[in-house]
């Protein structure tokens, strides 16, 4: 973004003048609260640090001690529900397994209806659990689409490049670009789908996930994977899927679209300030290739909660309606390029609007599936909200990977769906 340290200096400034007018906690009494926050990128450690020092500065009568944790997921599934603090950050993903654990407090009528309201529809299906209720707010959503380097595609003879979900390439047309582009280049790779994360790790769950949303399929239906996951079209989608590796660069050094090796990425928003820095003018985002139920993507990102046995929950309350506020949300996705997660933060934002660089992350939310199957009338679809998510997220990508190094499609799909539905089956189908 331009000027982004002097929009930076000024959202802060922003927000302390905004937090000076607030009120003040109606537990009663000075108090402290703890909180946890995500050992994340710098800029993500700087804004939590800013925000809760401002916070801090504005509620004299709400002190809160800030902890970053390097491993929040492992912690707080190890932590005892007594033992949580009073707020805490965590990925958005697990939502289903800490309502259902009953680690998380409800957050209607707690946290204000506006700030909830505010919030784009994606981040509220995200943070809405199975029993209709709201267990948590986030700073920013998630962007996942293609990174395009508009001059390697040219010199590729590739110039009718799709920047809309309207407009995305079918799975076939993305494969010609792909023999294209890898004609054209020194490597003879076109793209990287970031193997550097691992595709087995769990990078699969939110990155290729889409490709069963986009053949038409949820990865769960009902509580069954069986049907779904393994349907004959998902497993064409990844056998298609799976012929792009012969066009992909392993991108050991993570940055073979920085340094143009490769015209296309298959990466997330948390790449654009690298790629604007390096790419420049010459990037573009480019929709996810349509395979037969139009494009798809992800959503949702890390999220705040408030812990169930808080005995602090209208301090803790008051603390994510102030960082949820747009003055300090664009303080901390000017730092880690994120989506904002209210609607009026993004409304504002010229990124975003038509003709902005990032305008098609927008698009895109705008679109959300919510907790629907996915249909040809949407667009973002969130991870399974379920306690049985670490578990899908952990055989899906395991099922990618195999299928990725050559292993049979529809062989390894109906074994990981069996395996879910197994895991389903043990566990009462999750129900309370």
């Amino acid at each position: 973004m331009k000027n982004s340290t002097r929009i930076l200096a000024f959202a802060a400034s922003a927000a302390l003048a905004v937090a000076g007018l607030t009120g003040c906690s109606s537990d009663g009494g000075n108090q402290a609260i703890t909180v946890w926050a995500m050992q994340g990128q710098t800029g993500e450690v700087n804004a939590a640090k800013q925000e809760v020092a401002a916070f801090n500065k504005a509620h004299p009568e709400i002190q809160v001690t800030l902890k970053f944790v390097p491993d929040m997921g492992t912690a707080l599934k190890t932590t005892k529900v007594d033992a949580l603090p009073d707020a805490f950050e965590f990925d958005g993903e697990t939502l289903g397994a800490l309502a259902y654990a009953g680690k998380l407090a409800k957050l209607n009528g707690l946290v204000a209806d506006a700030t909830i309201k505010n919030e784009l529809a994606s981040i509220q299906a995200e943070g809405t659990y199975s029993d209709g209720n709201t267990y948590s707010v986030s700073q920013y959503d998630s962007g996942l689409s293609l990174w395009g380097n508009k001059a390697m595609l040219a010199k590729a003879g590739v110039t009718d490049v799709p920047t809309t979900p309207e407009n995305a390439w079918t799975a076939d047309e993305f494969t010609s670009v792909l023999k294209k582009v890898s004609a054209s280049t020194t490597g003879h790779k076109a793209i990287t789908f970031k193997e550097n994360y691992g595709i087995g790790g769990g990078w699969a769950g939110y990155a290729f996930s889409p490709i069963v949303n986009s053949a038409g399929q949820p990865l769960v239906n009902n509580g069954s994977a069986v049907g779904a996951m393994d349907a004959p079209e998902v497993a064409a989608a990844m056998k298609t899927f799976a012929s792009w590796k012969a066009y992909s660069d392993p991108d050991a050094d993570d940055s073979a679209f920085q340094t143009k090796r490769v015209a296309l990425a298959w990466i997330g928003h948390w790449a654009a300030p690298a790629i604007k820095a390096t790419v420049g003018a010459d990037a573009e985002l480019i929709p996810l290739p349509n395979f037969g139920m139009g494009t798809k993507s992800g959503q949702g990102s890390h999220s705040w909660a408030i812990g169930a046995k808080s005995a602090h929950q209208k301090a803790a309350a008051t603390f994510l309606e102030f960082i949820t506020q747009d003055a300090w949300i664009n303080n901390l996705t000017n730092q880690n390029g994120a989506v904002p997660a209210t609607t009026t933060a993004l409304a504002a934002n010229a990124d975003y609007a038509k003709g902005g660089l990032l305008a098609l992350y927008a698009a895109q939310l705008a679109k959300s599936c919510g907790s629907a199957n996915p249909t040809a009338d949407c667009v973002t679809v969130p991870r399974t909200i379920s306690p049985a998510w670490p578990f899908i997220n952990t055989t899906f990508s395991q099922a990618v990977q195999s299928i990725w190094d050559g292993a049979d499609p529809q062989a390894t799909l109906t074994k990981a769906a069996k395996a879910i539905d197994q895991d389903y089956a043990d566990n009462n189908g999750y129900k309370n």
